[in-house]
C-alpha cells in the first residue's frame, strides 16, 4: 500500500501503487509508478491517495469531478488526505465526511510505522518517507 506523510504543512508520499492480479489459481501483486499527490488550487491545497490502484483512480477522479457527496466511492478501498491551509489535514475513508486531523503529524500505508518513528526522532515528511521506503518492502 506504500506511504504517505504529512507533517508541517507538506504532504509526501513514495511512488508505490499495488494492483492485484488474478493468474488461473494464483493471485499477483503488481507495483506501478503512479502519482498519488496532485494540487487542487493554487498554493491553498494538496491531495494525496493511498491504496490500491483502482482506489487511488476513483478517489482522484472523484475530487477532479468536484466531491459531490452522493458520487463517493465508498467501497474503493482507499483513502483521500486533503491538506487545506484552513482546516490542516482532512482524511476521507469509506465516507464523503471527513476525518479531521489538524496540523498533527500523520502517516498512512503500510510504510506508516517506519515513517512514524522518523517523525518522532525529528525527521521531515520528505524524510519519512525516504525512512518508510528503506524500512518496508512495501514502498518505493
Amino acid at each position: 500500500m506504500s506511504v504517505i506523510v504529512v507533517s508541517n504543512g507538506v504532504m509526501a508520499a513514495d511512488s508505490y501503487v499495488n494492483s492485484s492480479v488474478q493468474l488461473g489459481n494464483s493471485h499477483c501483486d503488481l507495483a506501478y509508478p503512479f502519482p498519488k499527490l496532485w494540487q487542487l488550487s493554487a498554493l491553498t491545497r494538496v491531495a494525496g491517495v493511498a491504496g490500491p490502484l483502482t482506489a487511488v483512480a476513483q478517489l482522484r477522479q472523484w475530487v477532479d469531478n468536484g466531491m459531490s457527496p452522493k458520487n463517493f466511492p465508498s467501497n474503493s478501498g482507499g483513502t483521500l488526505l486533503l491538506l487545506t491551509k484552513e482546516k490542516g489535514l482532512l482524511r476521507y475513508k469509506d465516507t464523503a465526511i471527513p476525518y479531521l486531523h489538524g496540523n498533527n503529524n500523520y502517516a498512512i500505508g503500510e510504510g506508516a510505522p517506519f515513517a512514524y518513528g522518523a517523525l518522532f526522532m525529528g525527521a521531515t515528511a520528505e524524510q519519512a518517507v525516504a525512512a518508510a521506503i528503506d524500512g518496508s518492502p512495501y514502498c518505493n
